[in-house]
């Protein structure tokens, strides 16, 4: 277990649930409680979603290679569809861009896009705002949509697997 890794989600998944738990603590139960509420809340939340979100990664990773293929980029991701973001892992080889769902999900069925049918990658900001969004456009005008870490990684991943022209 990464512990670095386990810290920050911690981190970043608990401190905004707290301050919200804080907010709703402070209008019914006053501003003492609303300070240790809210800060026990975004503790325990924050380990328990950096716990789960480990135990997933160890189920989902792989290791050596995809169905023969060399991975040149993976990790936890969610995908958008049809109003579901569907929690699972992704990875990019040489020739495929493979989005498999973990079975917590409504939909299950993974994607599976050739390079060959990618037009490029651009960051975008989940719900408009939530700057941890992937974009990834298809050369036939659609698009599939992600929530990732570390996006700048994927894109340029995903733009040097795409090769020159990729737009």
């Amino acid at each position: 277990m990464n512990v670095k890794r386990l810290l920050n989600t911690a981190v970043r998944s608990g401190v905004p649930f707290g301050i919200v738990m804080a907010l709703l603590f402070s209008i019914s139960k006053g501003l003492s409680a609303a300070l240790i509420g809210g800060t026990v809340a975004g503790l325990l939340f924050g380990f328990a979603l950096a716990i789960f979100s480990e135990v997933q990664r160890k189920k989902l990773e792989v290791h050596g290679d995809y169905q023969g293929e060399t991975i040149l980029h993976q990790g936890p991701a969610n995908h958008w569809l049809r109003g579901e973001a569907r929690g699972g892992w992704l990875l990019l080889t040489p020739r495929r861009l493979v989005f498999r769902a973990h079975n917590a999900n409504v939909s299950t069925e993974p994607i599976e896009l050739a390079v060959a049918e990618l037009r490029g990658s651009e960051p975008c900001r989940t719900l408009g705002v939530v700057p941890n969004g992937l974009r990834v456009h298809l050369k036939n005008g659609g698009q599939e949509r992600f929530v990732v870490s570390e996006r700048a990684g994927w894109v340029a991943q995903l733009t040097a697997a795409i090769g020159p022209g990729a737009a």
